[in-house]
C-alpha cells in the first residue's frame, strides 16, 4: 500500500476498532448519594447516551455518600469494580496513587479536555499524570448577620488577620461569636491555603507553611480560642454545628454554600431577611477556594472506550448546565457559564447575590488543596497540632517543628 494512503487507513481502522469495542458492552456506573432526588435527571442522560451508542448500555448504581470509599475498595479488591465512578478529589488521589484510575488525556480529544475549567482540571492531577475528569463544583461564600455586624459597630471582615479585632467587638457588644471555624479532626486543609500560606514546600518534601505566615495563622487561631471568641466545640464539631449555632444566632458569620441558603430559609425564615453575602475570608491575595466532584474511568475496565465516552457525555457542557438547573451545583465546563441560566432573575435578592458571587469564585478560583499522597495522615497531623496550640498544650514553634518533621515522614522524605 503507498504510504499515502496508510495514515487514512490507519485512521479509519482506529475509529471502526474504537466503534466495535463499544459495541455490545455494559458499563457500570456508580454515583455518589445522588438518587431518589436525581433519577430523572441520571436516566435522561443514560437514555440519551445509549440511544446514541447504540450496544452500549449503562447499569447504574447509586452509592451512599458514607459507603463509597469502602465499597469502591472491596469491589476493586474482589475484581468488580464499576467502569466509570462519582468520586471526591483526595479518594480519587488515593486510588491513582496505586494506579487505579485510567488518565482520560489518552481517550479524550484536546478540544474535550479544553472545554474544562482549566484550573478545575489542573486539580486532577497526581505526578503530572491526569486520573480523572471533573464534574460538578462548589465554592463557600461567607453568610452573614447584618443586624448583628450592624450591633457590634464592626465591618465585615475579609481577611483571618481582619477577624480577631471583629470577633472582639461582637462578643462585648452582643454577647455572641463572630465565626465557627470547624477545626475538628476532619479539619481540610483550604484555609490554611486560602490564608496565603503554601501547603508544601517547592521540592514537596515538607510543609510549606512553617514559618511565618503559617505561625501567625495558628497564633490568630490560639487568641481566639484562648480568648472565649469562638465556641469552645470547634475543636470537636464541624460544618453541620456551624450553620446550626449561625441559625440560632450564636454565631455572627458561616462559611458554607449557596445550596444551604433554601435550607435557611425553610428552618428559620425570621433570620433570613438579615442574612448578607460576601467571598470566602482568606488573606485577600489567594483564589477562592472550589470543591469538585469527579469522575474516573477504573484502570481494571473492560470497557474503557465505552466508559470515557459515556463519562465525557454525562460532563459536557449541555448535561452539566441542565444539572446545575436542577440542583445547586455549579458546572466544570466553560461554556455552561454562557447559559442565560446563570444571571436569570431568581425573584430572590440574596439566592441571587449568592449565585454571582460562587460563579465568580469558580471561574476565578481554584482548588487549593490538590491532590497530595497520604492527604488524610497530612490532615490528622495539621488538625492535632493546631488544636493543641490551641488548647494551650503546646507553642506555635513547636507545633511548626513537629509538622515539619511528621510531614517530612509521612512524604517520604525523611525526619
Amino acid at each position: 500500500m503507498p504510504n499515502k494512503l496508510i495514515r487514512p487507513a490507519l485512521a479509519a481502522c482506529a475509529l471502526l476498532c474504537s466503534q466495535a469495542a463499544m459495541a455490545a458492552q455494559q458499563v457500570q456506573f456508580w454515583t455518589m448519594q445522588l438518587s431518589p432526588h436525581n433519577d430523572a435527571y441520571i436516566q435522561g442522560v443514560i437514555g440519551a447516551f445509549e440511544r446514541s451508542h447504540p450496544g452500549v448500555s449503562i447499569k447504574w448504581i447509586d452509592v451512599p455518600w458514607a459507603e463509597m470509599e469502602r465499597k469502591t475498595l472491596a469491589a476493586l479488591a474482589a475484581r468488580s469494580a464499576p467502569d466509570v465512578v462519582n468520586l471526591n478529589p483526595q479518594f480519587a488521589a488515593k486510588l491513582a496513587e496505586f494506579g487505579a484510575l485510567a488518565n482520560p488525556e489518552a481517550y479524550l480529544s484536546p478540544e474535550q479536555v479544553q472545554a474544562f475549567l482549566p484550573a478545575v482540571w489542573r486539580a486532577n492531577r497526581l505526578d503530572g499524570k491526569t486520573f480523572a475528569m471533573p464534574w460538578y463544583l462548589n465554592t463557600n461564600v461567607t453568610l452573614y448577620n447584618k443586624d448583628m455586624l450592624a450591633r457590634s459597630g464592626s465591618a465585615l471582615p475579609a481577611t483571618m488577620e481582619q477577624l480577631a479585632p471583629a470577633a472582639r467587638a461582637i462578643k462585648q457588644r452582643t454577647g455572641s461569636y463572630a465565626y465557627f471555624p470547624a477545626l475538628d479532626a476532619s479539619t481540610p486543609l483550604e484555609a490554611l491555603v486560602a490564608a496565603g500560606n503554601p501547603l508544601l514546600s517547592a521540592d514537596g518534601c515538607s510543609p510549606g507553611y512553617t514559618n511565618a505566615g503559617g505561625s501567625r495563622l495558628f497564633e490568630t487561631y490560639r487568641m481566639l480560642y484562648q480568648d472565649g471568641l469562638v465556641p469552645r466545640n470547634v475543636v470537636t464539631e464541624g460544618h453541620r454545628k456551624a450553620v446550626e449555632m449561625f441559625l440560632s444566632g450564636e454565631v455572627a458569620m458561616v462559611s458554607t454554600g449557596m445550596q444551604f441558603l433554601g435550607y435557611i430559609k425553610n428552618t428559620n425564615p425570621g433570620i433570613y431577611g438579615q442574612i448578607g453575602v460576601a467571598p470566602q475570608i482568606g488573606s485577600g491575595s489567594a483564589p477562592a477556594s472550589i470543591a469538585a466532584m469527579n469522575i474516573a474511568v477504573l484502570e481494571s475496565s473492560g470497557a474503557k472506550h465505552a466508559a470515557f465516552a459515556f463519562a465525557q457525555f454525562l460532563t459536557n457542557a449541555a448535561n452539566q448546565t441542565e444539572f446545575a438547573k436542577r440542583v445547586p451545583v455549579l458546572p466544570s465546563t466553560t461554556a455552561s457559564y454562557s447559559d442565560a441560566f446563570f444571571s436569570a432573575p431568581l425573584g430572590d435578592p440574596l439566592m441571587e447575590a449568592a449565585r454571582a458571587l460562587s460563579v465568580q469564585q469558580v471561574k476565578t478560583g481554584a482548588v487549593l488543596v490538590p491532590p497530595v499522597r497520604k492527604y488524610s495522615k497530612l490532615r490528622v497531623s495539621y488538625a492535632r497540632n493546631l488544636q493543641a496550640v490551641m488548647l494551650g498544650k503546646q507553642t506555635t514553634p513547636q507545633a511548626m517543628r513537629a509538622l515539619d518533621k511528621e510531614w517530612r515522614a509521612v512524604l517520604g522524605c525523611g525526619a
